[in-house]
């Protein structure tokens, strides 16, 4: 059996055994499936007193002989372990998602369960409750970064390539930061394409965290949001993870003896994360407003440090590239949340008082952050600093003037790049590099095009 024949997509369904460690629960056959929306368990019961399983999705029933619910088990484990003839799989974080039943007589019933996190190859799902290891992707993070595995050297002969030696190696991982020992991890594969006669390299790039204690996977993911949101303010584009892989060091590759050599990791599907569905962005280096050699690690720590001192007024700005469709006036409403946050924090960086800060209007907090990165922005800060001002206020009540849509998508725009300008400075960009690839990037033009 290979990871391939576990392998688990969108719109799959398998039958199985689920094994939930209670005595009073025996293995029961189960269906998996795979949604668009994540992975979903149904379990089958007899609608009766002598089924556990049916109390599991008695939401709302009362039981004469139990009414304050403490003689059963009224919800399932926290995680569940599912095996069937293509493999093994982990079910992480269970909660009901639904039931359905015939009442009176021998009625069948179904319950689902839906998972936070699930698996694929888990001996057991408690095993994963909490991790040691954490792997993902991110759309665009190995451009960034420049790690390569692969290397090819060709020979020309009278103009023309007579031969090409290619070499995979991996490099040694750049730690970032000592912070869950986080790293970038630069890995390859190669083997048997799709089609006949075909063979496939590819390159992989992945944040990796890792720790001896296994900790709940929301310590891990904080990192790699941190760092997958660092990659969607210097590219400006809702760049998604790709994968996941997590170790636990409970699992393991073991003989028949029992005995554990070494650890493994195991993909791992979620929802949580939004895991890309289909092809990845192709994106290349120019179009990141700098790359990780202006930075280094250092600036990678230092952002991981700044997500967390400004997450109120960062969280809303990166978030804007979440509102897909929506209009400019709910840009500009997040855009002047955003800043208000973001000028009140850095103001309390700077040693101000709460009644100082207090005192300050939002056009003074929102020229704190433009005054902070006028050096290197390609328009006046003040001039900006007037026009959120003026479009936020606009559309914030309904008692003032509406802002000019153009006028509006400007302090958008304008908002963006400085809230990059902001973030290559605290990272260590230098001045004129900045400089220049903010006056070179599209928004910039987009700007100088709708104030002429």
């Amino acid at each position: 059996m290979t990871a391939k024949d576990n392998a688990f997509e969108v719109g799959q369904s398998r039958i199985g055994l689920m094994i939930d460690g209670l005595k009073e629960t025996p293995r029961v056959a189960v269906k998996l499936e795979r949604h668009e929306d994540g992975i979903e368990l149904t379990v089958p019961f007899l609608d009766g007193p002598d089924d556990p399983y049916s109390y599991w999705f008695s939401s709302g029933i009362m039981f004469g002989d139990d009414p304050n619910r403490t003689k059963r088990r009224y919800e399932p484990p926290a995680s569940l372990s599912y095996y069937d003839a293509a493999g093994k799989v982990g079910l992480v974080g269970s909660r009901m998602s639904g039931a359905r039943r015939v009442m009176g007589g021998m009625g069948i019933g179904e319950g689902r369960l839906r998972f936070d996190y699930t698996v694929l190859g888990a001996m057991s799902g408690p095993a994963f409750e909490r991790i040691n290891g954490l792997r993902s992707e991110i759309e665009g993070l190995g451009t960034w970064v420049g790690l390569r595995s692969l290397r090819a050297e060709r020979t020309v002969e009278d103009g023309r390539v007579k031969a090409v030696d290619f070499k995979l190696e991996s490099p040694p991982n750049i730690r970032v930061s000592r912070r869950m020992n986080a790293e970038f991890r630069a890995n390859w594969r190669y083997g048997q394409g799709v089609a006949p006669d075909e063979t496939t390299i590819s390159e992989r790039l992945q944040i990796q965290t890792e720790v001896k204690r296994p900790v709940d996977w929301d310590s891990h993911l904080k990192i790699h949001f941190s760092i997958r949101n660092l990659l969607r303010v210097v590219a400006w584009r809702p760049l998604k993870f790709a994968s996941h892989e997590a170790m636990s060091a409970v699992d393991g590759i073991r003989t028949m003896d029992g005995k554990k050599h070494g650890d493994v990791w195991l993909d791992g599907l979620t929802r949580r994360t939004d895991l890309l569905e289909g092809a990845p962005t192709k994106l290349r280096l120019n179009d990141f407003l700098f790359g990780f050699s202006d930075v280094g690690a250092r600036g990678v720590g230092r952002w991981l440090r700044l997500v967390e001192r400004f997450e109120r007024g960062l969280s809303p700005l990166i978030g804007l590239l979440d509102l897909e469709g929506a209009s400019i006036e709910a840009y500009i409403a997040q855009v002047g949340i955003g800043f208000e946050m973001l000028g009140h924090d850095l103001l309390e960086e700077a040693g101000a008082s709460k009644t100082q800060i207090a005192k300050k209007s939002y056009a003074d907090l929102v020229t704190v952050v433009a005054d902070s990165v006028s050096a290197v922005l390609p328009f006046p800060g003040k001039d900006f600093s007037e026009r959120l001002r003026r479009t936020y206020v606009g559309t914030k009540h309904a008692n003032r003037v509406r802002p000019d849509l153009d006028d509006a998508l400007v302090a958008y725009l304008q908002a963006i790049q400085v809230v990059r300008a902001w973030v290559g400075v605290r990272l260590g960009v230098q001045e004129e590099r900045l400089r220049q690839a903010l006056a070179n990037d599209s928004r910039s033009r987009r700007i100088t095009e709708l104030l002429d």
